[in-house]
């Protein structure tokens, strides 16, 4: 499912066209204007960055919320602003206050991309 070369733009097309929806029609049930939508798909325009017009876009489109694809789409959004995490990601550093002090645990314990994986599996497993 996930091309690392797959920008936001096609990644919002391939999603609006298996949600059967036209390009119009999409930009009325996500709260744009089909322009600006035409302009994110084919990368003339950056995405939008706000959590709350993701989350409009991705319901809009039928992506279940916490699924690979609902990350992939918040992932690609960020990627257009340097350094920027993704929107579902800020919230939830802003809603829990222990997730800045688990990051800056990872980092300061250098942890390997081998590790972190461990770590997000017995996460999984165990909670």
């Amino acid at each position: 499912m996930e091309k690392s070369y797959e920008t936001f733009g096609t990644f919002l097309r391939r999603m609006r066209l298996r949600a059967g929806y036209g390009l119009r029609a999409f930009a009325l049930a996500a709260g744009l204007q089909p322009s600006n939508l035409s302009n994110i798909e084919r990368s003339k325009i950056s995405p939008p960055q706000a959590a709350d017009r993701l989350r409009v876009m991705a319901e809009a489109l039928g992506i279940i919320e916490g699924s690979a694809e609902w990350q992939h789409l918040f992932d690609l959004a960020a990627q257009y602003k340097e350094g920027a995490l993704p929107a579902d990601i800020k919230e939830v550093v802003s809603k829990r206050k222990g997730i800045p002090i688990l990051l800056r645990t990872v980092d300061n314990r250098k942890l390997s991309e081998k590790q972190l994986h461990e770590l997000t599996e017995y996460v999984n497993k165990h909670f």
